[in-house]
């Protein structure tokens, strides 16, 4: 039970603007916000999409106090006290399987799974944020891969989804798996056990794609 935000992406012109009313409403208080890499050895891209975030939040009026990135530039302890005390949790895109890798490898599953703030997660993050996390070779992964997520929520989702590329993969997914295809310019919002849905994100199910009204 919590809040938590699922995002596919965002052009720069528009950032957090579909859901900037709601970020007001679901952010604690605005003292430290943490980043979780996806790729942990990489800091120097990763501060820069850092900034590019802040900057999002920012023209919709939320400035945070102080900034955490977690990557290999910080020890395990470090990092779980951290999590224990963030307002919010943004798990950021990229590598997904390497973000899951590196959760692991530091202890962080748990934490994240106790914090009491809004966590966001954006693509990679989305997907890992999940039960049953989907990686499918449509939407860009080396292979296709099943393995179980954080346990945030209960929806698994297809970032960057495109309605032309419900194609054979994913039909035969969605047999097994109830999968929720994100396009950009979308969010996912859960609040406990209310879920709401915002801008163009199908629901596949069954070998069928329907719009998620």
């Amino acid at each position: 039970m919590g809040k938590y935000y699922l995002f596919s992406d965002f052009s720069e012109e528009k950032g957090f603007s579909l859901v900037a009313n709601e970020l007001k409403k679901d952010i604690k208080d605005y003292n430290q916000i943490v980043f979780i890499a996806s790729c942990p050895t990489i800091g120097e891209i990763t501060d820069r999409y850092v900034e590019k975030y802040l900057e999002w939040f920012k023209r919709i009026g939320i400035h945070f106090k102080s900034k955490v990135v977690l990557d290999n530039r910080m020890d395990s302890i470090k990092m779980v006290n951290v999590i224990k005390n963030a307002s919010l949790i943004y798990l950021m895109g990229g590598t997904t399987s390497l973000q899951m890798k590196f959760l692991h490898e530091n202890q962080l599953i748990e934490p994240i799974r106790e914090a009491d703030c809004l966590i966001i997660g954006l693509s990679a993050g989305a997907i890992n944020m999940a039960k049953t996390s989907i990686l499918t070779k449509t939407c860009g992964h080396d292979k296709q891969e099943v393995y179980n997520g954080i346990g945030l929520v209960d929806k698994s989702v297809e970032p960057h989804f495109i309605l032309s590329y419900f194609n054979e993969e994913l039909k035969s997914l969605s047999y097994e798996y109830l999968i929720y295809g994100m396009c950009d310019e979308s969010a996912i919002i859960i609040r406990d056990t209310e879920c709401s849905y915002y801008g163009d994100i199908y629901l596949l199910r069954n070998g069928i794609v329907e719009k998620v009204s």
